[in-house]
């Protein structure tokens, strides 16, 4: 160790011994940071990277060894062998490039491309001294150059198992210390252990390179290929940590695409446990309204029956005036009450499937003119014009006539119910592309186009001051839509606020007799 500090200490510049340390670290953290890159790349890039590794580490350790060369003061003139020379870095290279491509599949060959690399810079140094050209004899000490093969290699593996144990700054800079101590302690062993006898009959050709010209040139080359190596390294750093960073934030979003998606499944698993909860309720309700249809029309039969006898007097007078009012007004409700009953029931057979049709052929024109002459007296006593414009040339439709004279009423009802007096009511039949069209049009207050859907809801009221003052359950137009849609038809409605309404039946083609028997 004397030997080697006392090398070091007379036979050297100290200034450069410093620069070459500094060109010597930088130089292995730099190939250690590219050669991080090639071992986290799993693509074709990975052997770009490799590629480079050994080039940086390779000139790192020439410039090196090239600088501490110039520090080297032995008291005569030096001058280097170009050929040697640059053979010197192409060994250092190509032996540092096996070490790393070894070092690459993990942990456990890392100490071996360690000492393979520990190996290039013994060789690299050796290779390098050769090139030397003064007038004396070297006088090698074999014990020293042992040393530093065994420095080079230790130290070298030692770096590189350190390095490999993770890729984090630490681990870089530690590694790239030992490295740095490897090349170091190789190259001051290694010059501590040849001493140089002087000569004079050996004589120098003029044709070798002065050692300052150089060991600047070098350094300054190898500074900048460190320089872009370390550049490159950072660059491609970045860009993994962005790709890195844009890969947490892409797997922070779906994992939250997928908790909402569990969360929505939850709440539609919720919404349709509820929505068959409320079928199950409404289908109940339907079937207990269906089942009570006798119990409910039975008592209300027999108070429309009632009133109608002590109103009609027939075991004699009842000996005041105001009980014959009195009984017609007892039988009028009941008659509005045995509707609003009728309509909720047969909504509720709609809705359980117990509705069904008896159908058979219907005059339409007959049909249109029983329904308008039951609504007439209601029409006559509201001063409205009632107008019947069916074409007489529709052929009979099979329906159910009972079903379609309750469609109609409740249509010419509401008509002349919603028009003031003075107006008319006019219902029509014709043929349109093959249907059969019923249309009721009246003059009346007409419905605003926003409030159109809310009428045709079961018991939809349209509350606003023009119309509030008429009664209805406004289960009129919903239970006809239903009827017309049992016969394969639909209900369509048309208004205007203050001009009017028109709603009008149609039945399909199929429905029309004299299609039916054509197409047989």
């Amino acid at each position: 160790m004397l030997r080697i500090y006392g090398c070091i200490a007379d036979q050297h510049d100290l200034r450069l011994v410093a620069l070459a340390g500094a060109i010597c670290l930088l130089s292995c953290y730099t190939a250690l940071s590219v050669f991080a890159r090639a071992c986290v790349i799993e693509t074709r890039r990975r052997w770009g990277w490799l590629a480079v590794t050994p080039v940086v580490f390779g000139g790192g350790v020439w410039a090196t060894h090239f600088v501490a060369m110039l520090a080297f003061l032995p008291g005569v003139a030096v001058g280097y062998d170009l050929t040697v020379t640059g053979f010197s870095i192409i060994v250092a290279i190509a032996i540092s490039a096996l070490g790393f491509a070894i070092a690459l599949p993990g942990r456990r060959d890392s100490p071996i491309g360690g000492a393979l690399v520990g190996l290039a810079i013994a060789a690299m140094h050796y290779t390098g001294v050769h090139a030397m050209r003064l007038p004396a004899v070297a006088v090698w000490d074999s014990g020293l150059v042992v040393a530093s093969l065994a420095a080079a290699v230790v130290f070298g593996a030692l770096g590189f198992w350190v390095f490999s144990q993770r890729t984090a700054l630490r681990y870089r800079l530690s590694g790239a210390a030992l490295l740095t101590i490897a090349i170091c302690g190789m190259h001051f062993t290694g010059m501590a252990a040849v001493s140089f006898r002087l000569d004079p009959t050996i004589v120098v050709s003029d044709e070798v390179l002065a050692p300052e010209f150089l060991a600047v040139a070098i350094a300054a080359v190898t500074v900048l290929i460190v320089a872009l190596g370390l550049a490159g390294s950072i660059f491609d750093q970045h860009l993994a940590q962005r790709a890195v960073d844009e890969t947490e934030r892409l797997h922070s979003h779906i994992a939250e695409l997928e908790r909402t998606k569990a969360d929505l499944e939850t709440i539609t698993t919720d919404l349709q446990t509820a929505l068959d909860a409320a079928a199950a309720a409404s289908q109940a309700k339907s079937s207990f309204l269906a089942t009570m249809s006798h119990e409910l029309r039975t008592p209300l039969n027999a108070v429309i029956g009632f009133s109608e006898i002590i109103a009609a007097q027939p075991f004699g007078p009842l000996g005041d005036e105001r009980y014959r009012d009195y009984a017609a007004t007892i039988n009028e409700s009941g008659m509005h009450l045995l509707a609003l009953i009728n309509d909720v029931l047969d909504f509720s057979k709609i809705d359980v499937g117990r509705l069904q049709l008896d159908e058979e052929e219907i005059d339409v024109v007959a049909a249109i003119a029983g329904a308008v002459r039951l609504i007439r007296g209601n029409a006559a006593d509201g001063d409205i014009r009632l107008l019947e414009e069916p074409d007489a040339s529709l052929p009979p439709l099979r329906a159910d006539a009972r079903r379609l004279r309750q469609v109609l009423l409740n249509l010419l009802s509401n008509a002349v119910k919603f028009t003031p007096a003075g107006g008319q009511v006019r219902i029509s039949a014709h043929r349109r592309d093959g249907d059969l069209v019923i249309s009721v049009a009246d003059t009346g207050i007409g419905i605003a186009a926003e409030d159109i859907p809310k009428a045709l809801e079961r018991f939809g009221q349209i509350d606003n001051r023009l119309n509030r003052k008429f009664e209805g359950t406004g289960l009129g137009l919903p239970l006809s839509k239903r009827l017309m849609e049992l016969h394969d038809g639909t209900l369509e409605l048309a208004s205007v606020l203050g001009a009017g309404t028109t709603v009008t039946m149609v039945f399909p083609a199929s429905r029309c007799q004299e299609l039916a028997e054509a197409d047989a």
